[in-house]
Parts: structure tokens; sequence; C-alpha cells
């Protein structure tokens, strides 16, 4: 098991460390588009894709243009306030699972042998790392997904495919995070099998709930971070669109 776990370890470092050997230019636009807003842009050239939503200009005049945007940005104050509030109800859901864990940990450490206690400590730190692993890799797929899509038409052949070479080693990267999960799966299953030949039924469930939940509560606070900074890219983005006599009543506005 000790071996396993190098092995697995040793694996999302050369996958994590491989970030930082890029080569393409800091004025690459991969760099300029985060991976919450990349996801959301490669969504929206779907929409227009399929018709969805509309590609052409908007006619309307320039003040009612601006109307809407100052709409859109108080919505999305509301939403972004929501967001906070829900990130808060999760810290407190994490927290408490977190507490059951220590629960669970110490009636593996009452029961189980020291190689036993090894495999289920090395289990439960390897869901942590490797859900983390595979939501960055998402991220950064999608991220460099969306930066090929918009390359201008005179963008130089060696970050085209600087940018190509990128995409094909994160799904790479991808793939064999995927391995490492399904690595993780089945030392669950052995864990699992373990413990339940020590655990009454209410210890058991105990375990798995806080298993579950701990990887569902990873993906949702990812999820909730993703939006939260989505939103504080469109309402800046939004805010320095506009003339400084609507950004200052727009401030105004949100400092209410």
């Amino acid at each position: 098991m000790r071996y396993r776990r190098r092995k697995a370890q040793q694996s999302y470092v050369q996958i994590t460390d491989s970030k930082n050997n890029d080569t393409l230019p800091a004025s690459s636009n991969y760099y300029k588009t985060s991976a919450s807003k990349a996801k959301i842009l490669n969504l929206i050239k779907e929409k227009i894709a399929d018709g969805e939503i509309s590609s052409e200009e908007d006619q309307d005049n320039v003040e009612d243009i601006n109307s809407k945007k100052m709409e859109l940005v108080l919505s999305i104050k509301t939403k972004l306030d929501e967001l906070d509030s829900m990130k808060d109800l999760l810290q407190v859901e994490m927290r408490e699972n977190e507490s059951l864990g220590r629960q669970v940990l110490k009636s593996v450490q009452d029961v189980c042998t020291d190689r036993e206690e090894e495999k289920y400590n090395s289990f439960v730190h390897d869901v942590d790392m490797i859900i983390n692993l595979l939501l960055s890799l998402s991220g950064r797929m999608a991220r460099v997904e969306n930066t090929i899509q918009m390359l201008h038409p005179d963008t130089e052949d060696q970050e085209r495919e600087q940018l190509v070479e990128k995409r094909r080693k994160l799904s790479d990267q991808h793939e064999e995070a995927k391995q490492l999960k399904a690595n993780i799966d089945r030392r669950q299953k052995t864990v699992s099998e373990i413990l339940a030949g020590y655990f009454n039924q209410e210890q058991f469930a105990d375990y798995e709930h806080y298993i579950k939940m701990k990887s569902a509560l990873i993906m949702e606070q990812r999820e909730l971070d993703d939006k939260a900074k989505l939103g504080d890219e469109q309402m800046h983005d939004l805010m320095e669109s506009l003339p400084d006599d609507l950004q200052q009543k727009l401030q105004s506005l949100m400092n209410e």
C-alpha cells in the first residue's frame, strides 16, 4: 500500500508540476481568461452555433444599452451576495463533515491494526487530492480550449501550435487523473471491506456518509468559487464599459 500511495503521489506531482513548464508567451490570451469564464464563453459559443443566441449586434441606442448593463450589474451583485451566503453555509457543512470524519478516524484507531489504519488514512488523503486535481485540470482544459477558439486569424503559428500542444498535454493529464481516480475507487472498496469487519451498522453508515460528502462538498465548493469568480469578472467588465458618471451611480446603489 505504501508503494501504491507513493506511486499515486508521484503521478499527482508529475501532473501538477507540468503546469510550471508552460512555454506560452506572457501576452497569450490563455493567461487573461479564467477557467470559470472560459467555460461560460465556450457554452455561449455552443448556443450561438445552435441558434439559441443571436450573434448580431444589438441595435438599441447607447442609453438603452447602458441601462441594461446597469440592471445586469445590480442583478449580478444580488447573485454574488446569495453566493456568499451559500458559501458560508457550505463551510458549516464542511466543518460538520470533518467533525464526523474525526469520529470515524477515532473508531478506526480503536479497532484497526496499524497497517489498516494507514490504508484508511492514505485513502482519505488521496480522495481530496484526486478530486481537486480533476477539477483543476477540467478548468484548465476549458481555459485553453476557449483561448484556441478565440485566436485571431493573424495569430502567429508558434503560439497556435503551443496552445494545441498544451491542450494535448492537459488531455493526457486528465486521462491519467481519471486512472488515479479509478485506483482510489478500488482502494475504497478494500477499505470498506476492512471496516465492515469491525464497525457496527451505525459506524459504517457514518464512514460511508463522510466519504461521500467529502467528495461532494469539495465539488460544490469549487462550483461556488467558479460562479463567484465569473460574477466578479462579469460585473467588473460591465462596470468598465460604462461612462464614469454611471459607474459612480452604480457604486452608490451597490453600497446602499
